[in-house]
């Protein structure tokens, strides 16, 4: 497996798209040097993971240039925009909302109660749904773009962005997107952010081993120390941005990764953009399992200007094995014997998409990622016509968000088992709007 890790893009609206964007070659020759490091490898990215801050004032503009570049990224290295993953950063924060009277006293209650206390604060806020919406307002536009990829974020159920992967054994590899911006403002400094409750409750699961990525290093978080606990318990690769600086930890049960950035500013001490390609490999060697690391970190220099390796003394490559707990795939059950004529059983699509989804460890999305990225493309006019026309709109929905709204009509698609017609539907509209 290949993940293709980058941070800190930070589009800026008032250069992206002109020829005097400062950033056009240089990401330019990230793109070109990471469609060459996956001919090397052999293999295309099963996901690109972005840690974060991928606009610079989270405005649209800034979103919509985005999509398209991270979607050239991915035709170069051999994939498609389905296997994109994001999550928010500070710069993903509309601050004009987040200094709003109503967001600044939650962030305020949040900021000052007892440590003791503050994930029972923190729990209270999430899970009512008017200071919750209040608390998220200003990642509106991360979410709306972020929803193409099922990778929006809201309170209560659904704070934690997944996605789930097949690793070469058939065990599965879970990303789990954090969210380090849940009170970022202006204001922001070392120790002061937070992250919900639900990022301290991850499980362990047999056969499942997760990497995690947190735009903020534990040093910006409250919670830090406990983050760091608990993770080093549950999350063998951890992945972060922000500090624009690139460090590797290995430990003996976990490899953290904090990332050089995408778009550095030109002016800030120690200037190194960078990225990173990361393979993953189950070892299985008799009663032993071990995952196998190996991280390229990618790195610009200058005179001459290109992507080069960042060295471990005097590889080009940074290894690690972690050992694994005993897994086996479970056995395939027999066929059932068929069934008289007389016979007659509702099977419910829902909840046999569920239990095959739950069977294979895949992820229950998956196959609606094709159409996501298509269908968030339309206009909302569109889009709202396709879900009334397949009933996809139910009245819970009426105060929602968009991003909200259109994840329920994916969700909805699915169990009601009319993908298909989703997909129909997306399909006119596209060949529409390309005529």
């Amino acid at each position: 497996m290949l993940l293709l890790h980058i941070s800190d893009i930070h589009f800026r609206r008032d250069e992206i798209g002109n020829p005097m964007d400062p950033n056009n070659h240089l990401r330019n020759e990230l793109k070109r040097d990471a469609e060459e490091m996956c001919v090397r490898l052999g293999k295309a990215p099963d996901a690109i993971v972005v840690s974060g801050d991928i606009a610079f004032a989270a405005h649209a503009d800034e979103y919509a240039f985005a999509l398209s570049w991270l979607e050239k990224l991915a035709v170069a290295c051999g994939t498609t925009s389905e296997c994109i993953f994001v999550i928010p950063g500070n710069h993903d924060v509309v601050r004009s909302l987040a200094s709003r009277p109503m967001v600044r006293a939650l962030h305020h209650q949040i900021k000052t109660s007892d440590p003791l206390f503050v994930d029972g604060v923190l729990r209270s806020i999430l899970q009512d749904s008017d200071s919750s919406r209040t608390l998220y307002g200003p990642l509106d536009q991360f979410n709306l773009f972020a929803g193409q990829f099922f990778c929006d974020i809201s309170a209560p159920m659904n704070t934690i962005a997944t996605r789930s992967l097949k690793l070469n054994d058939g065990s599965t590899l879970k990303l789990m997107g954090l969210n380090s911006a849940l009170v970022s403002s202006q204001a922001d400094e070392p120790g002061s952010l937070f992250v919900d409750p639900a990022c301290l409750q991850i499980p362990r699961e047999r056969g499942v081993e997760y990497v995690v990525l947190c735009h903020h290093p534990f040093s910006w978080l409250s919670q830090g120390e406990a983050l760091k606990g608990h993770l080093n318990d549950v999350a063998r690769l951890q992945l972060f941005g922000h500090e624009h600086t690139n460090r590797i930890e290995l430990q003996r049960d976990t490899i953290r990764i904090a990332a050089s950035a995408a778009h550095p500013d030109r002016t800030e001490h120690g200037w190194e953009p960078g990225y990173n390609l990361i393979e993953l490999q189950v070892v299985n060697n008799g009663a032993e399992r071990k995952l196998n690391i190996e991280a390229h970190v990618r790195i610009w220099q200058t005179n001459p200007g290109q992507f080069r390796a960042k060295m471990d003394r005097d590889k080009s490559v940074w290894k690690h094995d972690i050992e694994l707990d005993a897994w086996a795939p479970p056995p395939v059950e027999p066929a059932t014997k068929e069934l008289p004529e007389a016979a007659s059983i509702y099977i419910n699509p829902a909840e046999l998409n569920s239990k095959v989804a739950q069977a294979s460890g895949s992820d229950p999305m998956d196959n609606l990622r094709s159409i996501g990225v298509r269908f968030f493309k339309l206009t909302l006019s569109q889009k709202s016509e396709i879900a009334g026309k397949l009933g996809l709109f139910e009245d819970e929905d009426l105060n929602q968000p968009d991003f909200v709204r259109f994840r329920r009509v994916f969700e909805r698609a699915r169990d009601r088992d009319l993908i298909d017609e989703l997909n129909s539907e997306v399909n006119f509209f596209t060949t529409k709007k390309q005529l």
